[in-house]
Formats: C-alpha cells, sequence, structure tokens
C-alpha cells in the first residue's frame, strides 16, 4: 500500500508543482523591428522610399541577452529570459515611386533563463512564432539636387498570431502609425522616426508589484540614425528609444553596424549594442547578422558618387562617378575631358597630340584629323571652286571667280561688282549699298560716304576721307566699323567697366555712326580668349557688349540701331595658346547689318 502511495506521489508531485508554478500573461516581448527598405538605416525610417517595382528580402539572425528579468529585493535580479535567440524574415516592394508595402515575421529559434525554482515563473516555450507585422508606407516628399527632405509617413499592423507560451504576441491587435524624415549632407544621411505603438494595455503577470516593469501598454517609439553613403561598405549609428504612455518603464537602446554590399543583389550587414532601461524586451545588449537579397544597391544621391562605381557597374563614368579618377591621371571625372585617356591636368585630363601634324594640339584643334593654321583654329582653307576665294569669303563657292567679285564669274557691265540684273545702274559703277548706282559724297571731298570716316568734314581719300591733321581711329567696311591706328576697347580686369583710354575710339565710333545714317544697325560684339569657364566668359562679354551700348547711346547713337553680343570665347581670331594671341582674341568689334540680311547676330 505504500509502495502505491509512493508511486503515485512520484508521478503527480511534480505536475502539481509546476502547476502551483504562476506562468506571465500573453504580451510580445520582441522590441526589435527592421527598417525592410533599408534603403538608409536598417533599423530606423528615414522618409526613404524603393523605386516602383523594386523589391528587397531579408533575413536577420540576432541574439538579446537578458530581455526579461525579475527584480527582487534582497534577491537580485534573476532573468526569466536570459538568453534569446530570433530569427527575422522581412521584405519590401513598391508598388509605385510613393508607395511601399512591407512585412516582417520573427521566429524564436532559442530562448531560456533561470527556471521556476529561481524565478517564480514557469518558463517560457524555447521556441515559436513572433507578432507578423504588415506595413504600408506613403512617401510624401523627395530630396532632390535642389535640397528638400525625404517624408514618408506608414502604418503597421501587428498580428496577434503568435505563440503565447513563447512570449510572440499580444491579447489583440497591436498598431503603430509613424512619421518618418531624413535629409542627406554630403556623404551622410541623418533621420528621425517617430511612431505611437497601441498594444493592449496590462500587467505581465498577476504576482503584485514584484518587479517595476510588470506593465505593457501603450508607447511613443522614437528612432533617429546616421548613416553614411555613397561606398560600397558603410557604416550607421541607430538609437531608439521608448517613451511609456501607460505607466510602464522607458528603454533605449544604441545600436552602431556596418553594411557590405557584395555585389548589386546582395548585401551582408551587422549590427551590436547596449540596451537601458527595465521595460520588458530591453536586453542588457543584442547582436544581429544577416543579408539581404534583391535591389539592394542604394540609388545616387544628390551630389555623390554611385555605388555603382566602387562595382565596377556605372554606365555613365562622368555623371556616376564624378568624384574618382577612371584614368588615373590626376584628374576627377566630373572635371576630365578625356576620362578614359590618361592626360595632363593642365589640359584638362587630355594627353598631348596632334593627328594630322599641323602643330595644334587635338585638344585645341577644330580640324584634328586635317592640317590647317592657327587662325582658323587648326582648319585647312576651303576652296571648292580652286578660284583662290575660300569658301567662307566666296560668294559662288561652286563657281570660280575672281577676287574683286568675291569669287563669282564677272557678268558686271561697269565693273562695280554688282551683277546687272541685280544694278538698278549697270552702266554707273556705284557701292552694293546704293544698288550699284554712283556715291554719294556729302563733304565734296572726293571720298564716297560709304568709306568716308569724317563725312561732314573734307579730307583726303588716305585718310579714310578725313583732314590731315586728325588720327581717324575707324575704317568703314562693307561689313564692319573696323578700329584702325592702334585703337582697341579695354576693361578693366574681370569687370564690364571700360577703361578711361578707350572713350577717344568710342568717340570716333559713334560719330561714324551719327553721321551715316544709312548704316542701319550695328552688332556690338565682345569677345574674351577661352581662359576661365566659358559660360562666365560669356555672361562677362555680354556685359560688356552692353557697358559699350550704353556708351554710344549716351553720345547721341540711336539704341535701336544697336545690338549687344557677348561670345565669351567662341570666335577667336587667333591662337589661345599663346599671350599675343590671347590679346588679340580679347576684342570688341562692330560688325554691320544691312536691311533684308535678317537676324540680329553679325553677319
Amino acid at each position: 500500500m505504500l509502495g502505491a502511495v509512493a508511486l503515485v506521489l512520484f508521478l503527480v508531485l511534480p505536475g502539481m508543482v509546476a502547476f502551483a508554478q504562476p506562468s506571465l500573461r500573453n504580451f510580445e516581448l520582441e522590441r526589435l523591428d527592421l527598417n525592410p527598405g533599408a534603403e538608409g538605416s536598417l533599423l530606423v525610417g528615414m522618409g526613404e522610399m524603393l523605386q516602383a517595382g523594386q523589391f528587397r528580402l531579408s533575413s536577420v539572425g540576432h541574439y538579446s541577452h537578458n530581455p526579461l528579468v525579475l527584480y527582487r529585493e534582497g534577491e537580485g535580479s534573476k532573468p526569466i529570459v536570459g538568453v534569446r535567440t530570433t530569427m527575422h524574415l522581412a521584405g519590401a516592394y513598391a508598388v509605385t515611386n510613393w508607395l511601399q508595402l512591407g512585412v516582417q515575421l520573427p521566429l524564436v529559434a532559442l530562448q531560456q533563463g533561470q527556471g521556476p525554482s529561481q524565478t517564480g515563473f514557469l518558463s517560457p516555450q524555447s521556441f515559436g512564432l513572433g507578432t507578423p507585422a504588415v506595413g504600408l508606407r506613403l512617401g510624401l516628399l523627395t530630396q532632390d539636387a535642389r535640397g528638400g527632405f525625404d517624408v514618408a509617413v506608414e502604418g503597421v499592423v501587428g498580428l496577434p498570431v503568435g505563440s503565447e507560451a513563447g512570449l510572440g504576441r499580444d491579447a489583440g491587435i497591436r498598431y503603430m502609425p509613424r512619421v518618418m524624415v531624413g535629409r542627406r549632407f554630403g556623404f551622410f544621411r541623418a533621420g528621425l522616426d517617430v511612431g505611437f505603438m497601441a498594444r493592449p494595455v496590462g500587467r505581465i503577470s498577476d504576482l503584485g508589484p514584484t518587479t517595476d516593469a510588470q506593465d505593457v501598454g501603450n508607447e511613443l517609439r522614437v528612432g533617429a540614425a546616421l548613416v553614411s553613403t555613397g561606398r560600397r561598405l558603410r557604416y550607421e549609428f541607430n538609437v531608439r528609444g521608448m517613451i511609456p504612455l501607460s505607466g510602464q518603464a522607458g528603454s533605449a537602446e544604441f545600436l552602431p553596424g556596418a553594411r557590405y554590399l557584395v555585389n548589386p543583389s546582395l548585401e551582408v550587414f551587422a549590427l551590436a549594442g547596449v540596451g537601458v532601461g527595465s521595460a520588458p524586451g530591453t536586453p542588457l545588449f543584442r547582436v544581429l547578422a544577416g543579408g539581404s537579397f534583391g535591389d539592394v544597391t542604394p540609388r545616387q544621391g544628390p551630389g555623390e558618387t554611385s555605388v555603382k562605381c566602387e562595382l565596377g557597374t556605372a554606365v555613365d563614368i562622368v555623371n556616376e562617378c564624378p568624384d574618382m579618377d577612371y584614368d588615373r591621371d590626376g584628374v576627377r571625372n566630373g572635371l576630365d575631358k578625356c576620362w578614359d585617356q590618361a592626360g595632363d591636368p593642365a589640359r584638362g585630363g587630355c594627353p598631348r597630340a596632334d593627328t594630322d601634324s599641323d602643330g595644334i594640339e587635338d585638344s585645341l584643334d577644330a580640324c584634328p584629323t586635317e592640317p590647317g593654321d592657327a587662325a582658323r583654329q587648326g582648319c585647312p582653307v576651303r576652296d571648292q571652286d580652286k578660284d583662290g576665294v575660300e569658301d567662307e569669303l566666296d560668294s559662288c563657292p561652286a563657281e570660280p571667280g575672281p577676287v574683286e567679285n568675291r569669287g563669282c564669274p564677272l557678268k558686271d557691265r561697269d565693273k562695280d561688282g554688282i551683277e546687272n540684273d541685280q544694278d538698278e545702274c549697270p552702266d554707273e559703277p556705284g557701292p552694293l549699298e546704293r544698288k550699284g548706282c554712283p556715291e554719294e559724297d556729302a563733304d565734296k571731298d572726293g571720298v564716297p560716304n560709304r568709306v568716308d570716316t569724317c563725312a561732314q568734314q573734307p579730307g583726303v581719300e588716305a585718310n579714310l576721307g578725313c583732314p590731315e591733321h586728325e588720327i581717324p581711329l575707324v575704317a568703314i567696311t562693307p561689313r564692319e566699323l573696323e578700329l584702325r591706328n592702334g585703337g582697341k576697347v579695354y576693361f578693366e580686369a574681370s569687370q564690364p567697366r571700360i577703361q578711361q583710354r578707350s572713350f577717344t575710339v568710342l568717340d570716333w565710333v559713334a560719330k561714324v555712326m551719327r553721321e551715316h545714317p544709312e548704316i542701319p544697325r550695328v552688332v556690338v560684339g565682345a569677345h574674351t580668349d577661352d581662359r576661365g569657364f566659358a559660360d562666365q566668359n560669356r555672361r562677362l562679354s555680354q556685359q560688356r557688349a552692353e557697358e559699350v551700348c550704353r556708351y554710344l547711346i549716351g553720345k547721341g547713337v540711336a539704341g535701336e540701331r544697336l545690338v549687344a553680343r557677348g561670345y565669351g570665347p567662341d570666335r577667336p581670331i587667333d591662337s589661345n595658346a599663346t599671350s599675343i594671341g590671347r590679346e588679340n582674341n580679347r576684342r570688341v568689334d562692330f560688325k554691320i547689318i544691312r536691311d533684308g540680311e535678317g537676324g540680329t547676330d553679325a553677319p
């Protein structure tokens, strides 16, 4: 009989002891959640979005130490869960550039702590399913080259389908709306993530106030992150905190980490950090490691080099890799005119080359495969009809003709350069301006008005129609008012202001235009050499041309007869390879536009 009683006690008593031990209430112990898209931080949303059609799948293993500890006066701390190993699966998919879906699935692989004899609680189940979460993220703003911020909102719902015995679910649905803001600063990106976690409120046990962290409930979750960008190996520093809204204790975690892009579709990463606070789920320290598959190559941000450059998959070397030096010549790709050939930094990264052996290197030669002279930027003289008149000066480039007839065959009875069918006075020589009719000579000095610089004063032809005691600084040609006898317009260095020594020559230009109303319009063209930035030179030359026009208007020239044009370095008349050539290229010319020629540019 005693033996039978002993056998019953042996079989039943352990179960009665276990039954006497209280168990914890249902609640989700895990506080870690991932950033499924992970364009910025792995843990903190930074307002970033995947692009339409892109996806990312992640698998993360992580270990947390002492995430649930019992504190009793006089007994110290006793870990109910001292070791917890979890596998997190996460995924994100971008439906559009501004709409992204995210899912997370935590799986408890191992958890254990001090048993009921030490803690007074039944040990949680060592493995099980955690709380699955589904999120919908909406992008509101995107930072671009002009600045701004990345801003997004998200709603996350946690489903109560996890393991109760494994501390993997709350008593009901949990949900968290959140706002995320981020911005790039050079090769760094900073972000802030604020969310309201709504979850069932309650105590984790019925034992009374034996701990200072027995409550769970609504809380404000705040995350901040600073991450590096633009490199294959990136670093990040995350701070995650919880502000209680229903009586439980607060907590915070500090998690630095690194991530490495193995190839365009695979990234590996690791993080480790410490926790502060006694809220359930806050570990003493935490270690994570994992990998992601899919569209994991980060996009090129404003003002930074693309990660694809380090991978060797960049398509647009100059724009995607501006800070790298592809040809290793000391000139960055963004400034290298010959990024695929090692060259001289003084030549913009291009090598010295002269394919046509005309003495002008290819980088300065407008016709690098045909020998020519410096005055034509290395291009040869074009004369297809072989009449000795260059095509650009030949009015009949396909028909040979004499130079005096502008390269056209002679069909001119009075030899005035105007063909008979265009000459209103075919038997009397006259200039083109008078349609072939005899010249006018207002001052009766024998010098026709069309070439008489001093049309109101008698003079001599050898002195451009001016009195012998005067030195004319302007000559009238069919196409321009040509500066003579050392006349030139000078400006203050890098400024549009005219130097006083130029007033005399400009006064001559004004005098000629006032005395020759038959000149309808003049294009005032300002030119520079090729030193400095071309766009800046064009703006400066335009300002100088406008300043000259203002001066001439002040001297009595009608404004509608003047057109200001700043050409910068685009129309050199000499080589920019020498100081004399550059001095010749820095000039102001006065091109004449005749009625019927159309346009506003110089002929």
